[in-house]
């Protein structure tokens, strides 16, 4: 009897453990599920307000389309959240990496060319990663616009290539700004993007909710990602990303 009623009470407090880390991951994840609503809405109510104020029918339409389907990607990532918390998440899938980037790079509310970004991609059309596409295009977004950002709207170039290593997808962004001081990258980014997600929630503060997120949706497809300084002006983020 008293063996039964340990075993039930083992199995209690896993089941209580289990709950208890589930709401802890939910928490990690809330933060970056805020900011990227915030990229999605940017971009959806820029487009709406270009629809309103457009004469030309074909152009009014193309902006709300787009408009609609950042709302919907809005729709996703609620839906995500939920199944954080209910612990019944979609399992990733084999992703085109050239696709999801093209979807990030049009998700940005401005242009890259409007702020005189020279853009390079370079992605075999053939390489897959196992990720869900939508968190995955989050974080090419978070780090084209983490680029743009340091760019600070002066003249500059931002590529993205990629290459299949082993059973890895290489994925580098890399930007000619002005750059991060070596022992801001050593000491605080790259510490901050090997660390658990889960481990010190306010931990973001120190690089921003955009790292955050790369981080977290990293860490939970298990991929990882790095920040090094370029031989000349610049930064590269590097993301490692298990193959499809």
């Amino acid at each position: 009897m008293s063996t039964d009623a340990g075993a039930v009470g083992l199995e209690q407090f896993e089941e209580r453990m289990v709950f208890y880390q589930r709401q802890a991951l939910l928490g990690s994840m809330l933060g970056t599920v805020v900011h990227e609503y915030n990229n999605l809405l940017n971009t959806a109510l820029n487009r709406t307000e270009l629809a309103a104020g457009a004469d030309n029918a074909a152009y009014r339409e193309k902006c709300l389309g787009i408009a609609i389907a950042h709302m919907q990607k809005m729709d996703r990532l609620t839906r995500f959240l939920a199944d954080v918390a209910h612990g019944d998440e979609t399992p990733p899938q084999a992703c085109v990496v050239a696709d999801l980037v093209y979807a990030a790079l049009a998700s940005t509310a401005r242009p890259l060319e409007k702020d005189q970004i020279e853009l390079e991609l370079r992605i075999p059309a053939d390489l897959r990663v196992l990720a869900q596409p939508l968190l995955f295009e989050q974080v090419m977004l978070n780090l084209v616009l983490n680029a743009r950002n340091a760019l600070n709207g002066r003249r500059g170039s931002l590529s993205i290539t990629a290459r299949r290593d082993g059973a890895m997808a290489i994925v580098d962004v890399c930007d000619d700004g002005p750059g991060i001081a070596a022992d801001v990258l050593n000491g605080v980014v790259n510490p901050f993007l090997a660390s658990d997600a889960r481990s010190q929630p306010g931990d973001w503060c120190a690089v921003g909710l955009g790292l955050n997120a790369c981080r977290t949706i990293a860490q939970r497809h298990g991929a990882s990602i790095q920040a090094s300084a370029n031989d000349g002006p610049g930064c590269t983020f590097r993301l490692r990303w298990p193959g499809a």
